[in-house]
């Protein structure tokens, strides 16, 4: 009953909000909302504000007063340039996270309850001005019983019901878009909110954060480009994060202030390198890269910040990223329209030649200015946005890469005014697509998967043996979805020429294998595993 009453309550709150902004586009979805607003507009200065805000900036603004929930959400939409309008989408870049601090008793309170234990007990100094207050955690600099500077994150109290209750809504909401607005199907809201409910719990959660934090440092211990700080994990719960405190300036005051001990020039190329290293290297990538959460440190370092916000990509997706855009630098458009098409990004019944057409209008302008002015962030948002007439399905991790690389690219160049993404990050996926698919590479696929194949053979009896129950007690089931009928086929054709190949060379290996363990001459052994080695080689080709 309570939190009936809690969700009502929270509702009338948001309409509320929303009325007084005047969301244009609920006007025509809803009565009772446009009654709302038109009774707000009659309070002094209301009307005044809603003819000086333009639409989106209006929304913008009632985003940041509803708090943590929407703000995200509208942060996470700015992502999705497929949903939302442009000028909304760039909108919502602009949604600022900056609140009033909570006080430093509350602060105490939270940390010595989950501490457990008096401030005194951890840290010699526990400063009570914030450095940093946002709508889910505000920052502390202390100083531990060991001498050691860290900062201390701290979740806001109650933050997490409300965001639950925001959720609940959300979802509702989404629900109802579903089902009565048919024209915004396409959109997948509900899967939207999904992804976003996922995250914005991870964000909550600082030992979920201090995990990827940890994961970023490791991959970064032999760089010289980025610094991650140390998390300490004994001083770190769900809603307590320590981490060690790094002595640098936020990277957009090198636009403001002069600072002749660090090189612009060298400090753009550190971020963008170690950003393309997070992606091509590591498939693990920074996906929150504003101004606030990048700092330099005094010898040019790059330091990265607040990890609430990870990306993650695939070895394969990695392969096709880099293969387009090598196909868009050389302007080998059906390469990139045939990546599309092989990738899985486009429908099989696709015109690749229109499509081709597509990909050659999207590149020849930007392509067509000077080298400096090239965006490869600008390429991917075009991309991705004149692929919707082709029925591509949605790609949220690359969506969300493309997001980052645009933001990342935008303060890079805040520094650096001719600073180019692609002439530092080409030799960087040149050399990874040499690594990963160059003759080590394909040496490597081919391990994995007899690795795979082996443990898979000796799973297989007792696989079978347990389908065959299930069907004499008329247990089994095959769900098959239509429009997955299409990739379900490809993948069988594939798995089984793969399958017959790996089979075939595990024959030949195994038989030359036996022919050299009975001292027989090479000229015996030498063909059936040469052979072996070919057909390894065949079943390790990706299929396109």
């Amino acid at each position: 009953m309570l939190n009936h009453y809690r969700t009502f309550k929270r509702l009338i709150g948001i309409i509320w909000i929303l009325a007084r902004y005047r969301i244009e586009f609920l006007d025509d979805r809803f009565l009772v909302y446009r009654f709302v607003a038109w009774m707000v507009g009659f309070k002094p200065g209301i009307e005044k504000m809603r003819r000086e805000l333009s639409p989106p900036a209006r929304l913008r603004c009632a985003l940041e007063e509803l708090g943590p929930t929407f703000i995200k959400f509208g942060q996470a939409l700015s992502t999705r340039m497929d949903v939302l309008p442009e000028d909304v989408g760039l909108e919502m870049k602009k949604l600022q996270d900056d609140v009033p601090p909570f006080p430093f008793s509350i602060v105490t309170k939270i940390v010595e309850a989950d501490l457990e234990g008096p401030l005194s007990q951890f840290f010699i100094h526990f400063d009570p001005v914030p450095v940093a207050s946002a709508s889910i955690a505000q920052v502390h600099h202390a100083t531990t019983l060991g001498g050691r500077d860290v900062a201390v994150k701290v979740l806001r109290p109650n933050v997490a019901l409300l965001v639950e209750t925001d959720i609940h809504l959300l979802s509702t909401l989404a629900t109802q878009i579903d089902k009565y607005i048919p024209d915004w199907k396409r959109f997948r809201i509900r899967r939207v909110v999904e992804e976003f409910a996922t995250s914005i719990r991870n964000e909550m959660n600082f030992q979920v954060e201090g995990s990827r934090a940890h994961k970023f440092r490791e991959n970064f211990q032999l760089d010289q480009e980025l610094r991650v700080p140390t998390v300490l994990w004994e001083l770190t719960t769900t809603r307590v994060l320590t981490m060690e405190w790094l002595d640098g300036i936020p990277i957009d005051e090198l636009t403001r202030q002069s600072h002749p001990d660090l090189d612009p020039t060298q400090v753009s190329k550190n971020l963008i390198v170690s950003f393309f290293k997070q992606v091509f290297r590591d498939g693990f990538f920074h996906a929150d890269l504003h101004p606030g959460n990048i700092f330099v440190l005094k010898d040019g370092t790059v330091a990265i910040f607040d990890f609430g916000i990870v990306g993650r990509i695939s070895v394969q997706d990695r392969i096709w990223l880099a293969e387009l855009l090598q196909g868009f630098i050389i302007r080998d458009y059906r390469k990139v329209a045939e990546i599309h098409l092989a990738a899985g990004f486009v429908p099989r019944h696709t015109n690749i030649d229109e499509f081709e057409d597509a990909c050659r209008q999207i590149a020849e302008p930007i392509f067509g200015q000077p080298l400096k002015d090239i965006s490869i962030a600008r390429l991917l948002a075009q991309l991705f946005k004149v692929t919707e007439r082709f029925d591509m399905a949605v790609q949220p991790h690359l969506l969300l890469l493309q997001k980052t690389m645009l933001t990342l690219e935008g303060v890079g160049r805040e520094i650096n005014p001719d600073l180019n993404m692609w002439v530092l990050a080409e030799p960087l996926i040149r050399d990874w697509m040499i690594e990963n698919m160059g003759p080590k590479g394909k040496i490597r696929t081919v391990r994995e998967r007899f690795r795979t194949f082996s443990t898979a053979a000796v799973q297989l009896p007792e696989l079978a043996m347990l389908s065959v129950e299930k069907l004499a007690n008329d247990k089994l089931a095959i769900e098959v979805h239509g429009d997955s009928l299409d990739r379900l086929e490809r993948r069988l054709s594939t798995g089984i020429k793969r399958l017959s190949m790996a089979v075939t060379g595990a024959g030949l290996f195994m038989g030359g294998a036996i022919m050299a363990g009975n001292g027989l001459p090479i000229s015996w052994f030498g063909p059936p595993l040469a052979l072996a080695a070919f057909y390894f080689f065949l079943a390790a080709i990706p299929n396109r």
